[in-house]
């Protein structure tokens, strides 16, 4: 009897264990008819497309982290520009994305046709999770208006009035890189360039002093290196958001995490009312959000005001959200950006000198002090900054929307409603079609008369048309100011420490090499 019943079981367990291997068999066949049928999406479309392989579509380097985002594109539009084609149809997995290759159609995208493409697409929960609701996120009226709001902002008065308080951050700067030539003599530039970065956004954004310039380990740093780290959990979220955002919403789930939410919350807060308590007035970011929570009006100088969109106010809320994007657009950026130019310089000594030659010139006739007004006459180092963000745009592809059904100019192909598309700005900049010696640094090719030889739509830094970046002109001035001390301050070359050719990471979007900047500063004055 026990051994009819054991076999019986036995019998049983491999009925069942058979049952669910063909289960398995059936799910994973299911999946696989899912994506073979999902992988002919461009061709109905009639846009041209890769060989996707399942499961990974077109991004298995980039999921394996053995490419980097932006080099993956920039590796696609070479190759399909030079198949001839206008634009190409990309899979991230089962996910579609439209990826446009012509200059004049990327134009075209990004201003022309721009209430196509108004959206960014990125995800945002305003009521669950306030600070995902900033300007670089939000989409339709409720980007409009604001967008209104704060583009006072970033006017040159405004930019002039925070000028003072930038130079402070920038020669905490120099005094930092100066010990560290006394002694060391070589140090990871964009280390030292990020705390540089945290510093002037502290005091613009959000009204701090936050002085990690010599304190690497104070909150405010922490809670930007925490911003910007992802956890397995952190991808476990954006997993979900990405590919179930109404189970996002459902679920509560924010882009960040709690701790780095409630901290940039608090402090926009407590300052925002303390200053409004105690009438503190100061000439930053923080205090042009403050004016918008009041009455939603911007001072544009002493003599007049801008009033946009009356009646409607920031909320507090709006307020953090905005000082937020301001600390997350402008902090990686800004610094990678001026660790770029500084590593070129060192590689070019010619092109370091005559940067220098013009920096000392505007110098002596502002009483050898860095002035907003000298700042506008340096022409040269305003090239330099150009071909830096050339050849190492801070965003290497940047993302729009289609927001209703979209037929691609001259052809019978479309780009239906919702669609994700990539605008591939680095390989834009790379083409040797657009900049001759793509790899090769050369600022000549935005002077006077070479810059009106640049095709349209072929350089985009910053982006184009109405969604393009709003504070490039704070970058600019807070590159320049870098930039302006280290050259009046220093002479500099590159460190054997560096790995050269560069390589970036593979992780993320921002191009970050491998191993860092390490450039060897000595003080002009020894």
């Amino acid at each position: 009897m026990n051994k009819f019943v054991s076999k019986w079981a036995l019998g049983r367990s491999k009925v069942t264990m058979l049952f669910f291997i063909l289960v398995l068999v059936v799910i994973v066949v299911l999946i696989y008819i899912y994506f073979h049928n999902a992988y002919k999406y461009w061709k109905k479309l009639r846009v041209p497309q890769l060989n996707p392989q399942f499961p990974f579509g077109d991004m298995a380097g980039v999921i394996f982290r053995k490419q980097n985002m932006g080099d993956r594109i920039k590796q696609i539009y070479l190759n399909e520009r030079n198949k001839g084609h206008d634009f190409v149809g990309l899979y991230f997995f089962s996910r579609k994305a439209f990826l446009p290759l012509d200059p004049i159609l990327i134009k075209n995208i990004l201003g022309r046709d721009f209430q196509y493409f108004s959206d960014r697409g990125i995800y945002y929960d305003e009521e669950n999770d306030p600070l995902s609701a900033h300007l670089f996120s939000i989409a339709g009226t409720k980007w409009k208006h604001l967008r209104s709001k704060l583009t006072p902002a970033y006017s040159p008065v405004k930019l002039k009035g925070m000028f003072d308080i930038i130079l402070k951050c920038g020669d905490q700067m120099a005094d930092l890189i100066k010990e560290v030539a006394m002694d060391k003599g070589e140090l990871e530039i964009k280390e030292v360039l990020a705390r540089y970065s945290t510093d002037v956004i502290g005091c613009c954004a959000f009204g701090l002093d936050c002085n990690t310039m010599r304190d690497p380990e104070a909150e405010f740093r922490k809670m930007g290196k925490r911003a910007f780290t992802q956890t397995i959990g952190d991808v476990i979220k954006m997993i979900i958001i990405r590919s179930f955002p109404f189970l996002a919403k459902l679920l509560r789930i924010g882009v960040f995490s709690a701790k780095v939410k409630k901290f940039f919350q608090r402090i926009v807060k407590d300052t925002m009312d303390y200053r409004e308590v105690n009438g503190i007035e100061r000439k930053d970011f923080l205090q042009l959000l403050i004016e918008l929570r009041r009455n939603g009006i911007i001072a544009e100088d002493d003599k007049s005001q801008v009033n946009i969109d009356p009646g409607k106010t920031l909320t507090t809320d709006e307020a953090a959200a905005q000082a937020f994007i301001f600390f997350l657009a402008g902090f990686e950026t800004t610094s990678t950006t001026i660790s770029f130019a500084l590593f070129e310089m060192a590689c070019n000594q010619e092109i370091q000198a005559k940067a220098r030659q013009e920096v000392l010139e505007v110098l002596s006739k502002h009483g050898d002090q860095p002035t907003y007004e000298g700042l506008l006459g340096m022409k040269y180092l305003d090239m330099v900054i150009y071909e830096t963000l050339r050849k190492y745009p801070p965003a290497p592809v940047f993302l729009r929307k289609c927001t209703k059904r979209y037929l691609i100019p001259k052809t019978n192909s479309y780009i239906e409603e919702g669609q994700s598309v990539l605008i591939p700005c680095l390989g834009l900049h790379r083409d040797p079609d657009f900049f001759p010696n793509p790899e090769d640094f050369d600022p000549e090719r935005f002077s006077d008369e070479n810059k009106l030889q640049i095709v349209d739509g072929s350089y985009i830094p910053f982006g184009s048309g109405p969604r393009n970046c709003l504070g490039m002109r704070f970058a600019m001035v807070q590159a320049k100011i870098a930039l302006t001390l280290s050259l009046m301050n220093f002479k500099f070359e590159l460190s054997e420490r560096t790995i050269l050719p560069l390589k970036m990471e593979t992780k993320g979007i921002i191009l970050s090499p491998i191993g860092g900047l390490w450039i060897k500063f000595t003080p002009r004055n020894i």
